[in-house]
């Protein structure tokens, strides 16, 4: 039997890669998903996408805050959004960092020290910006062994695999599958919409998470997929952010279950965000390198 404070079903939507440059294909995504019902998103904000945008734009940053206003949630997606770690030795290796992921997943090959410096980088960067990132979801939802060991280390109080969401203080991973698109190439986007198309709703794990990235909005088709999915899992389940669930999952705040900040009933409106951080050391979590789609 679960515990009494086990979160309820959850469906947590994220739209990831935000940043100035991204950010008009992000608002359509905002926009498509507010068309549906006014749920609470989380935010996968990088903070220098691909080393082009080191500043802040005074209209991109008050874009931020009204989202926050509005209930959402903002997480660290990276730092560049990059992969700039050594190069990859086997083939295996160089297929899911080059060609599955286009060369994005910036923390799949860092050693522990650099790791923790873009975690440390990242976490200031919102600091000096007035928000707090509660929450790491790295590009490509790529972790390697020296980038476990910084996470799990660091202040943030969840990160995100492609199949599992993983608390960190103290360590608890569950399944937690992640609907995704890619759209890189015709091809791809047809077997995309295809598969999500094809298979059921999710029906066990306590969470399922559905995750938008910016070129999602150049395709109708995905965009209209995505809100019925939107749609049907909102019938299921209680729309909340990540670190609302995060805040859920831990066996010490009954409260926050009954009640959970940042989340909504279908068509319902959303209570506001929260936050759950611990300095404590956590166990490190498995060390393999997480399963992984073609998007970031």
């Amino acid at each position: 039997m679960k515990p009494a404070s086990y979160p309820p079903p959850a469906v947590c939507v994220a739209i990831h890669d935000v940043a100035p440059a991204t950010w008009p294909r992000c608002a359509t995504l905002l926009a498509a998903v507010e068309r549906v019902a006014p749920v609470p998103l989380t935010l996968l904000v990088v903070p220098n996408h691909h080393r082009r945008n080191p500043g802040l734009p005074a209209w991109y940053r008050d874009a931020l805050a009204e989202r926050i206003a509005a209930g959402d949630e903002l997480a660290l997606h990276g730092f560049f959004h990059l992969d700039e770690g050594p190069r990859p030795e086997t083939l295996a290796d160089w297929y899911r960092r080059r060609i599955l992921t286009a060369g994005e997943g910036e923390f799949a090959a860092l050693p522990a020290s650099a790791a923790r410096r873009r975690l440390n980088a990242g976490r200031q960067w919102f600091e000096r910006h007035g928000w707090a990132a509660r929450g790491f979801v790295a590009p490509a939802w790529l972790l390697g062994r020296g980038a476990w060991h910084a996470v799990s280390n660091s202040r943030f109080a969840y990160t995100t695999t492609a199949t599992h969401f993983h608390l960190l203080h103290p360590w608890q991973g569950i399944a937690a599958p992640a609907i995704a698109w890619s759209t890189r190439s015709r091809m791809r986007r047809a077997l995309s919409l295809l598969w999500n198309g094809l298979r059921p709703a999710p029906a066990g794990p306590a969470l399922v998470r559905i995750a938008l990235h910016p070129d999602d909005a150049l395709h109708p088709d995905v965009v209209r997929q995505a809100q019925h999915l939107l749609e049907v899992l909102l019938h299921q389940r209680e729309a909340m952010t990540k670190i609302a669930f995060a805040t859920a999952m831990r066996p010490s705040s009954a409260a926050a279950v009954r009640s959970p900040p940042g989340r909504v009933r279908p068509n319902g409106h959303g209570t506001g965000t929260g936050t759950a951080t611990s300095d404590s050391a956590a166990r490190l979590p498995p060390t393999t390198t997480p399963a992984s789609t073609s998007l970031g």
